[in-house]
């Protein structure tokens, strides 16, 4: 296979979606899971999650039409964000598929649109909720900022507020609540503080709950950090103080922590140069390619050499292909000298880099499924110019 591409083992991928799900039934049986489809959009990816039972967690009505065109029903969708598109959020609430409120537009449409002095269907909503992590856990934030800018606000009334209008309206019911918020550390400790303060809301505004949702920003699949296997019994002991699981739905995201275990990004050495006592090994798959918002320094990976006579060389930096200097990957040292044909593996790269990836320099790389029964599918295509050209005009001349 031409690289660079990316490649999901399709075992790997149902082995980690068995264990959440066991996770799930042991600790909270009355539990659902929605995947994050930000998070990596490939359509047979959605398409094999929503046959493992799994809903899709959307943010867009991009990818409602992704998620309908890979099976899903608005049913079975979890539609969140700050920027929703009415016609989709009303289709998803017509069909029992479950829309966390977040904005101030969302709750006008609501406003505007209930009928007067007439029945009909009740719309049940959920309530995103803006968590302060500080306040929660002491020394924890959220994952970019101090504040989340998203959701509403308890301390400051704001979510007060925006209960008292949602309760005056006879067709709408506020039936869940949704905690989503990643921390810098993705702690056990964080998630724990989010199951107890769903606890608080309910009972600080008299709230009867379907459903708590808790998002995703979980840690998966990297040595030495928490698992599902630490998150949800956390979760549910916490979350079982003040909700019957009989009665309530546990609900999870997760996106990085279902897919990067089972991803991987292949890359090829193409030309290795020194310079001025340096060795660059350039290949052909880029930062673009794993981290286009440049914040990562460390990439899990590892090199498939073409044979094994080789001298040890004190320092090599492997970088991208791209012209643009800080597409410098990583350093390798005292490691066997790369050559051009050599194979630079990243681990872990399931999550976001599909989406992010831009077409700088060259087109999108191909994606393969290594398939339970040893076959290979091409899930994508790699993208050549003539993707690239087929939505555009060129003007007459």
């Amino acid at each position: 296979m031409k690289t660079p591409y990316y490649y999901i083992s399709e075992t790997v991928l149902d082995e980690d979606v068995a264990v959440l799900r066991q996770l799930l039934r042991t600790h909270w049986k009355n539990a659902a899971v929605g995947y994050s489809v930000k998070t990596n959009s490939l359509p047979w990816l959605l398409s094999h999650l929503k046959g493992q039972g799994l809903r899709a967690e959307i943010v867009s009505d991009f990818e409602y039409e992704i998620a309908r065109a890979a099976g899903f029903a608005p049913s079975q969708m979890i539609y969140n964000g700050p920027i929703k598109d009415a016609a989709v959020s009303d289709a998803i609430l017509r069909a029992g598929g479950l829309v966390n409120l977040d904005s101030e537009k969302e709750i006008a449409h609501l406003e505007n649109s209930s009928p007067v002095g007439a029945d009909a269907p009740v719309r049940r909503v959920g309530l995103r909720v803006n968590c302060d992590m500080h306040r929660l856990v002491p020394g924890e934030t959220s994952s970019g900022e101090e504040t989340s800018r998203f959701g509403y606000c308890y301390e400051d009334g704001g979510l007060a507020d925006v209960i008292a209008r949602l309760r005056k309206l006879p067709d709408v019911e506020i039936c869940g609540l949704h905690l989503h918020c990643t921390t810098h550390t993705r702690s056990v400790a964080g998630f724990r503080a989010l199951a107890r303060f769903a606890g608080e809301l309910r009972d600080a505004f008299g709230l009867t709950l379907s459903y708590v949702d808790l998002g995703g920003g979980f840690w998966g699949g990297v040595p030495g950090r928490p698992d599902f296997r630490d998150y949800i019994p956390a979760i549910a002991s916490e979350l079982s103080r003040f909700f019957n699981p009989e009665a309530t739905t546990l609900i999870l995201e997760p996106g990085v922590s279902l897919v990067s275990r089972c991803s991987s990004f292949v890359t090829t050495v193409r030309e290795v140069k020194r310079l001025r006592g340096e060795v660059f090994a350039v290949t052909d798959g880029g930062r673009v390619h794993l981290n286009p918002q440049v914040t990562r320094r460390r990439y899990p990976h590892h090199t498939v050499y073409l044979d094994h006579d080789r001298e040890i060389v004190p320092r090599q930096m492997i970088c991208g292909y791209t012209c643009m200097e800080y597409d410098r990957l990583f350093e390798e040292t005292d490691a066997p000298a790369l050559r051009p044909g050599d194979r630079v593996v990243y681990d872990l790269a399931g999550g976001y880099t599909l989406c992010l990836a831009p077409q700088f320099i060259q087109g999108l790389p191909a994606v393969y499924i290594g398939k339970a029964d040893g076959s290979v599918l091409t899930a994508r295509e790699a993208w050549g110019a003539a993707e690239y050209l087929q939505k555009c005009r060129f003007e007459t001349l």
